[in-house]
């Protein structure tokens, strides 16, 4: 097999994953945050196929996902009663901006 065959195999295989991850979840938001999570390496890994902003989208939307679960789980039951707000470091807002400048040309 040759070794574009096989990358598409690949990209198939991870297609089909993220599919059926995504309809198991159904209107389960929990569980499909839980899988995004779990899985972010392979979706990056997809995105990157085309091209590096998408990779960078779904590097940077990855982490913005797992800044607010890390941050809702610890505010608790807090989180729901009075909202909740998220600080983002140096790097998480440069990474943001350097994807506005990119969508903005778009």
């Amino acid at each position: 097999m040759s070794t574009v065959a096989k990358l598409e195999t690949g990209v198939i295989d991870i297609a089909k994953k993220v599919k059926a991850a995504v309809e198991d979840a159904g209107d389960d938001a929990v569980k499909l945050a839980a899988w995004v999570q779990n899985n972010s390496a392979e979706i990056t890994s997809l995105a990157s196929l085309a091209g590096p902003e998408a990779a960078s989208v779904a590097s940077v939307g990855l982490n913005l996902t797992n800044l607010a679960i890390s941050a809702v789980k610890g505010a608790g039951g807090a989180a729901a009663a009075n909202g909740l707000s998220v600080s983002l470091d140096e790097g998480t807002l440069s990474a943001v901006k350097a994807l506005i400048a990119a969508i903005e040309k778009v």
